[in-house]
């Protein structure tokens, strides 16, 4: 009886320590969503009903999509629907690329989110999608969200790099500025082109873009699995408009 009763308190606290943690719970599995003319995308559905924002991962060089979407799923199963668009460019096992184009790059981003909309339109609400890329997907996020600002109005850039504006990307933020509702600029301090994210900060604010920028002291290139959730939730909220 009495260990019924300490189980009992060791679950209840379990409960009150960490309410809504996603790793409480069983994830969903990244679903395939087939992409014409293009290698299949993954979704993680969100937790709970009604409309959620839309949340689209764009992998590094070399990034799994699938793999990714595991990973991704832990910080944004609470908060809306996972879109993980795989690159253009395959690289074996898995692996995927943006063949460092980010035209060619736009062309497949825009294709999975067609495909996507096509299944779910109605379950996302509007004006909300929110557009990370890391690395070559930085490179990729960056131009297409200064190109589809009303589609993509949120971004999270990781690893941001001011030679990344493809073409006319600095007169297209000019332009589309007043559309561009908020972006999160996160690389690690450690991070080879961490005063390259600072340029493209000083870029956003130039143009009156609200901005933030977070350089962590301990981080490199990239985020470990392990802490991904740590790092990744308080910008989301952010971007989302959940916190100040």
């Amino acid at each position: 009886m009495l260990a019924r009763r300490v189980a009992a308190v060791v679950v209840a606290l379990a409960a009150w320590i960490a309410p809504g943690l996603a790793g409480a719970r069983p994830l969903p599995e990244p679903v395939p969503l087939e992409v014409r003319g293009e290698a299949p995308s993954f979704v993680v559905p969100p937790a709970g009903k009604g409309q959620r924002p839309l949340i689209v991962w764009l992998h590094g060089r070399g990034g799994d999509p699938r793999a990714d979407c595991e990973k991704w799923s832990k910080v944004t199963v609470e908060l809306g629907w996972l879109l993980c668009v795989s690159g253009p460019e395959a690289r074996g096992g898995g692996a995927r690329g943006w063949h460092n184009n980010w035209a060619s790059s736009k062309r497949s981003v825009d294709a999975a989110v067609g495909a996507f909309l096509d299944k779910h339109k109605k379950r996302v609400k509007p004006g909300s999608n929110v557009l990370i890329g890391f690395s070559e997907g930085a490179l990729v996020a960056m131009n297409v969200g200064v190109r589809e600002p009303e589609l993509f109005p949120r971004w999270l850039i990781l690893a941001a790099n001011d030679v990344y504006w493809g073409g006319d990307g600095v007169t297209e933020l000019a332009r589309n500025k007043k559309l561009i509702k908020r972006v999160y600029l996160l690389t690690g301090e450690k991070d080879g082109v961490v005063d390259n994210t600072r340029r493209v900060f000083a870029s956003l604010e130039k143009e009156r873009v609200k901005a933030r920028i977070w350089t962590p002291d301990d981080i490199g290139h990239e985020v470990p699995e392990d802490r991904m959730r740590t790092f990744y939730r308080k910008p989301l909220l952010w971007l989302l408009g959940r916190t100040k």
